[in-house]
């Protein structure tokens, strides 16, 4: 997978031309995942077809959600499921599909849109409008964007994983995080980064979560296309608390169906609500606060997972990996913060070098490191 977007970059980079990009990514998704690539095309014909002969888009749209729903996390077995990666963010993105009018080649050349298909982020049909004031500076902001989530992805993720999957202490949760984060966020750099060089502005996902406040700060933060969907179609009237309550009710379970009808996930998901209706209360108490954020990052990976530590304490250490995590950790921290303000100026003064630059990194990992693997979000 991660080749596959590599090669992209330098169809993006060398043609720059959104045509080219859609048939790319389109052939590069029928080739290497057919199984998703044909689900597509058959929502595509279902989404044509009642555009053309139903009015009621609503009631469409709440039958297509929950038969979506019920076809991944009941119908599919595990091992079938490995073939339909990517298969939650193009549910997403159909129940935006079923409120348009489109042709059948445009709804499902945006569906298999390859950058954007297998782990968001999720892209309305006005997100596909081609930018057109494109000019060196922004051709190597985009490139820098794609070169840092790869890099995310071939140097941090490994390291990352690692002891992630090495340890089985308390401190697994707070790995599993580090984890995650570096993977999904390597997938929404790299997707943005060969959308833009093709032309195409697509919403970021992340938005510096592990600064928020509380946990109503970090699902704004958090997978952001994702918390936007909700905004879009989990829509209960307020006229209460109770009903304003309801209304994040209904949101954490759909998230929590989203990943799937296991048990720890039901917890995922109530465990979130709860955490809502908690923090809610004691918001006037920022100590409280804050350490009640911090319990929340500790205790959220256990609920996901499954998984309960052995250990109070890692028993085995790695000291190199350990320094490398830290080191990794803090690098995403950093440009979490800074948002790449940084390297603005070295844009606007150098943008030519800063291409070669990131051209020569690409090609250089590309050889020389191991870049093949899924996406652990690609699963979902």
């Amino acid at each position: 997978m991660v080749t596959i977007l590599i090669l992209m970059y330098f169809i993006s980079a060398i043609t720059n031309s959104k045509d080219v990009v859609i048939l790319s990514g389109v052939l590069m998704s029928c080739i290497f995942y057919p199984a998703t690539f044909m689900l597509i095309v058959f929502l595509a014909i279902f989404i044509n077809q009642c555009n053309r002969f139903f009015q009621n888009r609503e009631f469409i749209l709440a039958l297509t959600f929950l038969f979506l729903i019920s076809f991944k996390n009941t119908f599919l077995s595990i091992d079938i499921r490995e073939n339909f990666l990517g298969l939650s963010f193009v549910l997403f993105q159909v129940c935006y599909y079923l409120k348009e009018d489109m042709s059948l080649y445009t709804i499902v050349s945006r569906l298999s849109f390859f950058p954007q298909m297998y782990c968001g982020p999720v892209v309305k049909p006005s997100g596909f409008v081609r930018n057109k004031n494109m000019n060196i500076k922004s051709l190597a902001l985009y490139h820098i964007i794609f070169s840092v989530g790869l890099f995310y992805k071939t140097y941090i993720t490994h390291v990352t994983h690692y002891i992630y999957s090495n340890d089985d202490s308390v401190f697994n949760s707070i790995y599993w995080w580090a984890y995650m984060y570096s993977d999904f966020l390597s997938w929404s750099l790299m997707g943005i980064g060969v959308a833009g060089l093709s032309g195409f502005k697509m919403p970021i996902s992340f938005k510096s979560p592990f600064f928020s406040k509380n946990i109503s700060q970090f699902f704004r933060r958090w997978n952001i296309t994702i918390y936007q969907w909700c905004m879009d179609f989990i829509k209960i009237k307020i006229y209460n608390k109770f009903w304003a309550y309801t209304n994040i009710g209904v949101a954490t379970a759909s998230l929590a169906l989203w990943h799937g009808l296991g048990f720890n996930f039901i917890l995922f998901g109530a465990f979130n609500f709860i955490y809502f209706f908690f923090q809610n209360k004691i918001k006037r108490h920022n100590n409280f606060l804050w350490g009640s954020q911090i319990f929340y990052y500790a205790f959220i990976g256990f609920l996901f997972n499954g998984f309960l530590p052995n250990n109070l304490i890692p028993t085995s250490f790695n000291w190199l990996y350990i320094v490398l995590w830290i080191l990794s950790v803090s690098i995403m921290l950093f440009f979490d913060y800074k948002s790449f303000s940084l390297i603005r100026g070295t844009i606007n003064r150098y943008p030519s070098f800063v291409i070669i630059l990131c051209l020569i990194f690409v090609a250089f990992t590309l050889f020389f490191r191991k870049v093949d693997g899924q996406f652990y979000y690609a699963q979902f």
